[in-house]
């Protein structure tokens, strides 16, 4: 009860600490807690509650922790919240950016873009960030007669290819073959990085409203790092 106290009070008077680790035995409650408090914060309206809001009305004795939980639900925020183990299934703990890969996958999974494979989400993002996402998609459905969301998982396949080649051309001009290996370029010439990582993220907060947070919920994180110093 006291750490929960604590950690409401320091993540409504923000002083540059970004992190917190949960810490306990199996079977104590870590999961559950970390669940509850990406609902909390995010405070998604969910069968008529606010789901922060509903958390707090809970609280008895404790005016000021009420308060704080009240507080932290008006910052406005969204939750990533997953299991470790269940999404390095990308990469290999050998990898030296192991962890980092994980953190791009969430990411770009939340923003809906295909993070199994990051150079088809980076392919994504561009179009994105040219305003043309949605229409892309609607093109490429209408070429193909496929969703855009079932045929990125075989971007290599000739016919899906060809789609994204047409599609684009008719949205940007240039000859569809200019567009055909566009997600192949991308993967040759991207890489991943820490700074590549935050820029990206940060670029999404400054889209958000004033005071915005991007908050990331990491299950099991201790038992997938277990000796590994690297990953430590």
């Amino acid at each position: 009860a006291k750490k929960i106290a604590d950690f409401f009070s320091v993540y409504g008077n923000y002083q540059g600490a970004n992190g917190v680790w949960i810490s306990g035995f199996f079977g104590s409650g870590k999961s559950h807690l970390l669940k509850i408090l990406s609902y909390v914060l995010e405070n998604r309206e969910y069968d008529g509650y606010r789901l922060g809001e509903y958390f707090a009305e809970k609280i008895e004795n404790d005016t000021i922790l009420k308060g704080d939980i009240l507080n932290a639900t008006r910052i406005p925020s969204e939750s990533i919240l997953y299991n470790i183990d269940q999404q390095a299934q990308i990469t290999t703990k050998q990898e030296e950016d192991a962890l980092l890969n994980v953190f791009y996958k969430v990411f770009n999974d939340h923003l809906g873009y295909y993070g199994a494979q990051r150079h088809v989400a980076e392919f994504e993002r561009w179009v994105d960030q040219e305003g043309m996402y949605k229409q892309f998609q609607e093109e490429f459905e209408q070429i193909t007669g496929e969703f855009w969301s079932n045929a990125r998982r075989k971007y290599f396949s000739p016919k899906v290819k060809e789609g994204i080649g047409n599609a684009l051309s008719k949205l940007m001009g240039k000859n569809p073959e200019d567009y055909q290996s566009i997600i192949d370029t991308i993967r040759n010439d991207s890489k991943v990085s820490v700074d590549d990582f935050c820029n990206k993220v940060l670029e999404y907060i400054k889209s958000k409203p004033k005071g915005f947070r991007l908050n990331f919920f990491v299950d099991e994180v201790g038992q997938y790092i277990s000796d590994n110093t690297k990953l430590m």
